[in-house]
Formats: C-alpha cells, sequence, structure tokens
C-alpha cells in the first residue's frame, strides 16, 4: 500500500493521532532505562562498542551483530557519540515496536483495547531495566513481533526474511518456526506433518545458516556468565518464594513471573473461541520459558519481553470477552 494513501485510511489517521503517545511513551522507558543504567555514560558503553568493532568482545553479545553495527552507523553518518547513538536505537526501536504493536492488536481488538494493549506493555517494561547494556533487546523486540505479524498473515517471504534480520541482531528469534509449524498444521497426518516440517526447515534455514556461522566465526568467543543455568534458577526462584512477599520488589528471580502478573493466567484461561492464531502461538511458550530457564539467566526479566506479543493478545481476549458477557 502508498505510505500516504495509508493515512488516509481509518487506521492511518487512528495511527497519526497515537504515535504522538507511543513517541512519548518510549521516551519515558528510554529515561528510566538510562537511569537504571550507569553503565551507559561512565564509559563502559564505550569499551564494549569499542571490542564489539575488533570482534573482542564475549559472547552470545559478539555475535549480535546489529546491536552494533546500527549504532556505528549513526556515528559515522550523523557524528553521534557513542552513548548518543546507543541511545536513538533504544527509542526509535522501542517507538516502532509499540506503534506495529498496536497495528498489530487491531487484527482482534478495536482500538481502545489496541492502545490499551501497548499500554500495559510500556506499563510493564520498566520492571525488565537494570545495569546492564544488552543493546539487542529493542530490535528484537521489533523482529520478534513482525515476525509473528508474517506468519499470521502467511507472508512466507517476509517472514523469511524477518526471521533472518531478527537472527543477525539476537538468536532468541529462532524459536518462531515453533510458531510456524504449529500455526500451519492442519491435521494429524504423517504426510501432511513431514511437508509441514520441511517448509519450516526450508523457511528458516537461512537464519539458522546465519546463526551457524556468525558463531563458528566467534568461537574462540568467551560465554559470558555460562550457558547452563537452570541450577542457578531453580534454586533463586524457590529461595525468593519462601521470602516475604514484602521483599518481592526485589525479588528478581521472580521478575520473569511478574512481568505479565495475572496476564500469565488469563492468556491460557478459556482457549475455546480465541482466535486460531494466538492459540497455537501459546503453544510456543511454555517451550520458550523452559529454553531460559535452561541457558537463561532468569532473573534478567527482559528475557520474557518476545512473549509480550502473545500473551497480552491472549489474556485481553479472554477479559474482553468476559467483560461483554457480564455486560449482557
Amino acid at each position: 500500500m502508498n505510505i500516504s494513501k495509508f493515512f488516509d485510511t481509518p487506521i492511518g489517521k487512528e495511527l497519526i493521532r497515537f504515535s504522538w503517545i507511543y513517541f512519548i511513551l518510549a521516551l519515558i522507558n528510554l529515561r528510566v532505562k538510562l537511569l537504571f543504567t550507569p553503565f551507559w555514560f561512565s564509559g563502559i558503553l564505550e569499551k564494549d562498542h569499542t571490542l564489539f568493532l575488533q570482534f573482542q568482545n564475549t559472547n552470545n553479545e559478539q555475535s549480535r551483530i546489529l546491536q552494533f553495527y546500527i549504532p556505528e552507523a549513526l556515528i559515522k553518518l550523523f557524528g553521534l557519540s557513542i552513548p548518543d547513538a546507543y541511545l536513538i536505537q533504544r527509542w526509535v526501536f522501542i517507538f516502532l515496536t509499540f506503534v506495529f504493536f498496536h497495528i498489530y492488536l487491531r487484527k482482534w481488538f478495536d482500538y481502545k483495547l489496541a492502545f490499551s494493549g501497548v499500554v500495559f506493555l510500556s506499563a510493564v517494561m520498566p520492571l525488565t531495566y537494570f545495569n546492564l547494556l544488552q543493546e539487542s533487546a529493542p530490535l528484537l523486540m521489533l523482529t520478534f513481533l513482525l515476525g509473528l505479524w508474517t506468519i499470521r498473515e502467511k507472508q512466507i517471504y517476509r517472514y523469511m526474511l524477518i526471521l533472518l534480520i531478527g537472527a543477525v541482531n539476537n538468536e532468541t528469534i529462532l524459536i518462531l518456526p515453533s510458531v510456524f509449524f504449529f500455526f500451519n498444521a492442519q491435521k494429524l497426518e504423517i504426510k501432511h506433518l513431514a511437508n509441514l516440517l520441511l517448509r519450516t526447515f526450508v523457511t528458516c534455514l537461512p537464519a539458522y545458516a546465519y546463526t551457524g556461522f556468525i558463531r563458528y566465526l566467534t568461537r574462540d568467543r568467551p560465554h559470558l556468565g555460562g550457558a547452563w543455568h537452570l541450577p542457578d534458577n531453580i534454586a533463586g526462584i524457590i529461595r525468593q518464594l519462601s521470602e516475604s512477599p514484602l521483599l518481592y520488589w526485589r525479588a528478581h528471580f521472580l521478575s520473569a513471573f511478574f512481568i505479565f502478573g495475572a496476564f500469565w493466567f488469563f492468556a491460557f484461561y478459556r482457549q475455546s473461541g480465541k482466535p486460531l492464531f494466538l492459540k497455537r502461538a501459546l503453544w510456543m511458550t511454555p517451550i520458550f520459558v523452559f529454553i531460559h530457564l535452561l541457558t537463561g539467566v532468569i532473573e534478567e526479566s527482559r528475557q520474557m519481553l518476545p512473549l509480550s506479543f502473545i500473551i497480552i493478545p491472549s489474556a485481553l481476549w479472554v477479559i474482553s470477552s468476559e467483560i461483554e458477557k457480564s455486560s449482557n
């Protein structure tokens, strides 16, 4: 669709109004992130960026090359400082995520619920902010959202492109082929499932091939914090669950579960009548959480943010349905 014509449509005009709000919400999130991250302006970000360009930093960060090449491009083009280039990257990608999340939600909801979904996401994101420099996260959110969108709309080539771009930025997106498989599975028939498995493999092959290549290229870089965290994660969760609820505000191991709050429950409650895409995409969620329990530091709750684009609409569908029933 022509961009100028799009903004003449009802949803285009709607988006013009809401974009101003999302721009400021992205700025508020940026402010909170910077306040929580002294590393940003202390010289550590500059040091990390220099090491990234020399391919001398730690993995998995070193293999996520878009997170430092995009700021480097901004530095070269506009003469920005390193902190400002990373600042712009975060602000722009979070803003775009909010805008596209609104449009994505309009498939199922009116503008009021779409707006509330974006505002909910903006409200919970500060729970994920720590004094850490994981700057592939904003683009990961955007590409994960767009990847889900292309799967839902069955746009195969766009899905392949988004998956590849996302993999160049952060390997977390490589779980999306499971959604592709679950959503497109139509019947429990061996021939059908075998053909679908082949399609799933072929469509994700470029992204997986790139990831294999970059990991081989950076194979000599040590893994920051190790790659096996299940015992530590389980111990931390149990320890903090046993503490007083008055201490839950600082219970970092529980923040991955607090991040969506009751939305975790509502997302999985009453699947009947829910759109097929949301029902099938939810099948990926336990896999996603389990993988992060195994290999991720679960107290870094930012790792759960890509699930926003499944959990939030799934929960909103149930909540709005219950409200409609009670009002009739």
